[in-house]
């Protein structure tokens, strides 16, 4: 007999354990985890100073509440309020959830939970266990989901389809990584939770094992949400990680070295005052994305490393020494008072760093860097999605019975504050898994056969690689209209023709991904450019022009399979309640 699951879950990550235990816990049970290795993905392997995570306070002194925290996140624009409402309504049970299953979340000795401000927000609902939050997040769900609950994971298994019969979704085709046979898995339900076409850049902080399934969910139908506002930040490139918070708080030297061997401190060419520009560099620990509103002020550290990678030379971090110039004195006084305040003040960048925090040092030391003696090579890399998959209010695409959660839905606008993505990943399988919880039996058809790859050629030779690079070039933080179109046409050429071989079948499915992925972004890029100039976490060049900032964005770009684009009017932040009984009067007698 066919087996066909209440609902798959697709991923190994803390987004996709979150929802795999919520249903678990709606007594949604009949499921599993289908993922391509266990031990990939960016929740398990990235992390940054001490990677934030963002919910509603809960110090015990600071005022706060649901209403304010979603208006403070729609605050960015081009995104909707209900969903914004729905973050902050359930960040504290998801948060806490975490808390009970072992993730070791600072408290104070009242045992409240002290926070600071993060990117992006003045609040102080930012919380971490250090560098490494989303990988303890992910392993203490893993624990639960795998031991307590026994929920079945599939582990080698590409998703290369989602089975559809145009409406909703029954099942997905997977290669199976070990045969490389293609079977099926069917379900009434599916969450996608791959996170972001990782793939399609090649600066990026991604984790190499990272590549998303975004191109097959396109291919299923779904609409895209806000995919061109990325994320963009300094990163270390040799082993990948972000550089934000208090690797920038302690102001270490730029550095670049040309191909000649000179070495040369460049922040003073492009800053006119150089004590200005360090407190910009300190201002980058919690102003870390790159900005088009403070591409005169912080974001411009970004554009000075980027204009010198530019040139070809290579761009470090150096914390053996201060900076040319330095002077404590003349910071602004937040820089100072923030020294002083975290007393983390010493003669060198590095003895700052061993002060505020040593475990920022540690990371790289268990990847054999040590900031004591060497430096740190750095680029401009993307690091996260805004955007992603539509979604609705119970985060389920067009496709009913396909929800996606995380990174991999278009939750966010053209801003977010720092961490609150790591929220999202828990509330999205918990809103999904009680919407799935309250469904009805779903009857589904499963056709008879399912067509597989039978003349699939293995040739080392063929390498997309070089779209990666041009991605990096022409369509991140610093985007060129026309390279943009001229690299959407060559994309389409490939596709068009897209030929039966590669070095292997799993890369032969996973580089078709990656190119229809590129293609829908460069097409949403080109469609938004005219409309909006530059925004958010990038800047627009057209005819060899920056594009002013065109302040129309409170609605927000979608883009169907075929590259129709539309702008889709939000919904705003909802205010009010009905009284008290009105809810009462609801609840299920039995459950008493």
């Amino acid at each position: 007999m066919m087996k066909i699951y209440k609902a798959i879950i697709i991923g190994s990550g803390a987004a996709a354990y979150g929802a795999a235990d919520s249903l678990y816990k709606e007594g949604v049970k009949d499921i599993a985890i289908v993922t391509e290795n266990r031990l990939s993905g960016t929740s398990r392997n990235t992390g940054s100073d001490k990677q934030t995570y963002y919910k509603i306070s809960m110090d015990g002194f600071t005022a706060d509440s649901p209403y304010k925290m979603a208006s403070d996140m729609f605050s960015g624009g081009s995104c909707d309020g209900e969903k914004m409402y729905l973050e902050a309504l359930h960040s504290q049970k998801c948060f806490l959830r975490l808390c009970n299953y072992g993730v070791p979340f600072p408290t104070d000795s009242f045992g409240g939970y002290p926070g600071y401000k993060t990117d992006h927000d003045d609040t102080v609902r930012a919380t971490s266990v250090g560098p490494l939050t989303s990988k303890a997040m992910t392993e203490k769900l893993e624990r639960v989901v795998l031991e307590e609950n026994n929920t079945p994971l599939l582990d080698s298994k590409q998703v290369i389809k989602i089975l559809t019969d145009g409406k909703r979704a029954y099942g997905v085709k997977i290669l199976d990584l070990e045969s490389e046979k293609e079977e099926c898995i069917y379900a009434e339900n599916i969450i996608c939770a791959t996170g972001a076409p990782a793939c399609i850049y090649e600066e990026s902080v991604y984790p190499e094992s990272q590549h998303g399934m975004t191109g097959v969910l396109i291919e299923a139908g779904v609409r895209m949400c806000n995919f061109t506002q990325w994320q963009y930040g300094m990163a270390s490139v040799d082993f990948r990680w972000n550089v934000s918070g208090s690797f920038m708080q302690v102001i270490p030297r730029f550095v670049s070295i040309d191909e000649d061997g000179n070495e040369c401190e460049f922040l003073s060419e492009y800053f006119d005052d150089i004590n200005m520009a360090y407190s910009f560099v300190f201002l980058k620990g919690y102003q870390w994305p790159f900005s088009y509103g403070r591409a005169k002020e912080s974001s411009l550290v970004d554009l000075a490393v980027h204009s010198e990678t530019s040139k070809g030379r290579r761009v470090y971090l150096d914390y053996r020494k201060n900076p040319a110039g330095f002077d404590f004195e003349m910071l602004s006084d937040e820089a100072k008072e923030y020294i002083n305040a975290t007393q983390c003040m010493a003669d060198t960048p590095i003895e700052r760093l061993e002060k505020l925090n040593s475990k920022a040092i540690d990371v790289y030391l268990r990847q054999g860097i040590d900031l004591h003696t060497d430096m740190l090579r750095i680029a401009v890399c993307a690091q996260h999605n805004n955007g992603g998959v539509y979604t609705d209010n119970n985060f389920e695409s067009d496709i009913k019975g396909l929800y996606v959660i995380g990174e991999a839905a278009g939750s966010f606008g053209l801003t977010r504050p720092g961490g609150s993505a790591l929220n999202d990943t828990q509330v999205g399988g918990y809103v999904a898994a009680r919407h799935i919880a309250d469904k009805k039996v779903q009857s589904i058809e499963v056709p008879s056969t399912e067509d597989s790859m039978t003349d699939f050629i293995r040739d080392e030779s063929v390498d997309y690689s070089t779209f990666r690079k041009r991605m990096s070039n022409a369509a991140s933080f610093r985007r060129d209209y026309e390279a943009c179109t001229e690299l959407l046409g060559e994309i389409n050429k490939v596709l068009e023709s897209y030929p039966k071989k590669h070095r292997s079948l799993s890369e032969y499915y996973r580089d078709r991904d990656m190119l229809i992925a590129m293609k829908a972004l460069l097409e949403a890029i080109v469609s938004e450019c005219p409309e909006t100039g530059s925004r958010g976490g990038a800047i627009f060049i057209d005819g060899g022009k920056i594009k002013e900032e065109n302040t129309y964005y409170r609605d927000y770009l979608t883009l169907t399979k075929n590259g129709t684009a539309e702008y889709k009017r939000v919904s705003p932040v909802p205010y009010g309640q009905k009284p008290f009984e009105h809810y009462l009067s609801k609840i299920d007698e039995n459950k008493i």
